[in-house]
């Protein structure tokens, strides 16, 4: 038996500016780190960026468990992004994030406006409604 698991379809990340991180603690809480920006895709589903601060954990390992929380107004999507990171440089808070699983919420894809599509829709519900008063008497 041959085990695979989905591939993480990280390239609707670049249609968003900033995401929230955050980190999960000995006891498995969710730690918001802060607000993230200029997310790079690196290949082997992993992810860079860097922080501003990172909050002190009881844990002394350098791997942990984190999110990412991908949200843009006016964009009918979002993501949620799980994996472990880790620091590649503690000097300048750089993270590497290795993707396990990726959420995504939303229709990144929309169909552009058409008026010719638009009037057709309405001409089509208006007749179906007309149709229905002749048939009842209304």
């Amino acid at each position: 038996m041959i085990n695979t698991l989905p591939t993480a379809n990280l390239d609707k990340i670049s249609h968003f500016d900033n995401a929230v991180f955050y980190c999960m603690n000995a006891s498995s809480e969710r730690v918001p780190v802060g607000v993230i920006s200029n997310v790079a895709t690196l290949p082997d589903n992993k992810l860079e960026f860097t922080v501003s601060h990172f909050p002190v954990l009881e844990n002394s390992w350098n791997v942990f468990a984190a999110e990412l929380h991908f949200y843009k107004k006016g964009l009918p999507f979002n993501m949620k992004v799980y994996g472990t990171a880790w620091f590649t440089s503690k000097d300048d808070l750089t993270v590497q994030f290795n993707v396990i699983h990726v959420e995504s919420f939303g229709q990144p894809d929309i169909r552009p406006y058409s008026l010719q599509e638009t009037i057709a829709d309405f001409f089509s519900t208006t007749s179906l409604f007309f149709k229905k008063m002749l048939v009842t008497g209304f």
